[in-house]
């Protein structure tokens, strides 16, 4: 269950510019550790721990290997990871440049399972 509480802002823009107004920030988040992540593996398959480490060290520098060509990463069930970057906009041809991109950031496009799980979270304000 994802947990919010409820800030202020003044609004400095707009129709309800000078008024208050409030919205729903998310608490501290909690997250899985990798050694959490190792050992729910290891508990459901037959590789153990070490092996699961192993596996996961390997893969990341596989990902930083592909971002750093520019390649996307297929994860299965779970979707792809892209690399991703765009130019700022300029006023000709001739000043686009490879100085002009901004910095690359990672798109994640998930599959249907995961999307179905992101629509299945639970939330609660706290008040």
């Amino acid at each position: 269950m994802m947990t919010f509480e409820i800030k202020s802002k003044v609004t400095k823009q707009g129709r309800r510019a000078g008024r208050t107004l409030y919205y729903a920030y998310p608490m501290k988040r909690q997250k899985l550790s990798i050694k959490d992540v190792e050992q729910r593996i290891s508990e459901s398959c037959s590789l153990s721990a070490a092996d699961v480490r192993a596996a996961l060290v390997a893969f990341g520098e596989i990902v930083c290997d592909c971002f750093q060509e520019g390649i996307g990463v297929d994860l299965g069930e779970m979707g792809t990871l892209m690399p991703f970057t765009q130019g700022r906009l300029m006023d000709t041809p001739e000043e686009v440049t490879v100085e002009t991109l901004q910095p690359a950031k990672v798109m994640v496009h998930p599959k249907k399972n995961i999307q179905t799980a992101l629509g299945k979270i639970r939330y609660r304000i706290k008040r």
